[in-house]
């Protein structure tokens, strides 16, 4: 099994200039840090509500704070349907559940005590799963700032006329704590707390007409707490993420007929094109068929053959290969990560 295949997106071609060509390619990224490879099952729960003896105080903190009483308990929802929707579209996972399992905490921003390991093992063993993740904490807020205005001038009636734009801006601020909890080893195996910052603005003939695009703060808080779900999905399971790779689609005849094929997604007929050119007299067309060499091996999975193939277009003075070594570079740390994580 190739880890970093690459998938070719259709009609993902644009010209950047009148030599070259792009192409979107979906890569599969390793996560910030490798869970052991015998949790395979996980069943996910929100432990950020707060116990009916801490529900007075987060009443008075929604009062205090100008927040809404239910923002954290349905921010904290959407945080952790963020986190399985990542873990549901993962090969590294099975969930056992939809995230709906709510255990009672402080409703606050602090880590309550870990759950007591005779828990962790009713509920692994009711949904047969190896390990707990939870959602310890959630905590939520926002605010509305209000950007420079900016003078432009514009055309109305046929004059020209100076007015001034105002830019509100709906900042949210998530705070979300995370354990996970290998039942079988009786331990912690990832205990962290990230805080996530995420924008919404919106422009208008004064702050309260900018203020009154902006969304509802419901709307941004699902946005928000999804996002940092997903945030902490990307932190213990790869993803598929899209990046974009450049080739020399060239003036010369070969180099047209060979993009063509790529555009057509036939890249065993590219390469036979380039190979033929890589050993040309020119330089500069050598060069070029080298480089994209390398992105055709990158395709294939052959990284080590995309790296020598990058160096050899940089030895011919290929501008562009130094910066798409460190870039398949990377990829190859990668792999050997994402090979550990998906044990294979």
């Amino acid at each position: 099994m190739k880890i970093f295949k690459i998938i070719i997106l259709i009609c993902a071609l644009a010209l950047s200039s009148c030599t070259t060509s792009s192409i979107v390619v979906s890569i599969q990224k390793p996560a910030d840090i490798t869970i052991p490879s015998d949790i395979k099952t996980v069943v996910v729960a929100n432990r950020s509500l707060p116990a009916k003896k801490n529900l007075a105080g987060n009443i008075i903190e929604g009062l205090v704070t100008g927040e809404g009483i239910g923002n954290d308990k349905m921010g904290s929802k959407y945080c952790v349907e963020g986190l399985v929707s990542i873990l549901d579209d993962s090969e590294r996972y099975e969930t056992k559940n939809i995230g709906d399992l709510e255990l009672k905490g402080t409703g606050t921003s602090s880590f309550p005590p870990p759950l007591k390991w005779k828990k962790v093992n009713k509920l692994c063993k009711t949904y047969n799963a190896d390990a707990l993740i939870v959602l310890e904490t959630f905590d939520s807020d926002s605010r509305i700032l209000y950007a420079k205005p900016v003078r432009r001038t514009v055309k109305k009636n046929g004059k020209k006329i100076v007015e001034m734009r105002h830019k509100a801006i709906l900042e949210m601020k998530i705070v979300s704590g995370w354990r996970i909890y290998d039942n079988s080893k009786q331990i912690i195996i990832d205990e962290n707390k990230f805080t996530e910052l995420k924008e919404f603005s919106a422009w208008g003939s004064s702050n309260k007409d900018a203020e009154s695009k902006l969304p509802y703060r419901s709307s941004a808080l699902k946005q928000s707490g999804d996002f940092a779900g997903f945030n902490y999905g990307k932190r213990i399971s790869p993803i598929w993420i899209q990046a974009r790779r450049v080739f020399y689609s060239g003036k010369e005849d070969l180099l047209k007929k060979a993009s063509k094929d790529v555009k057509s997604n036939q890249w065993d007929d590219a390469i036979t094109i380039w190979k033929d050119m890589v050993n040309l007299n020119d330089k500069k067309i050598a060069s070029k068929a080298s480089y994209n060499m390398a992105l055709a091996s990158e395709i294939k999975g052959y990284l080590d053959a995309a790296i020598d193939w990058a160096k050899k277009a940089k030895a011919l003075g290929d501008k562009k290969a130094n910066s798409y070594i460190s870039t398949l570079n990377k990829r190859k740390e990668d792999q050997i990560k994402l090979n550990k994580q998906l044990n294979n």
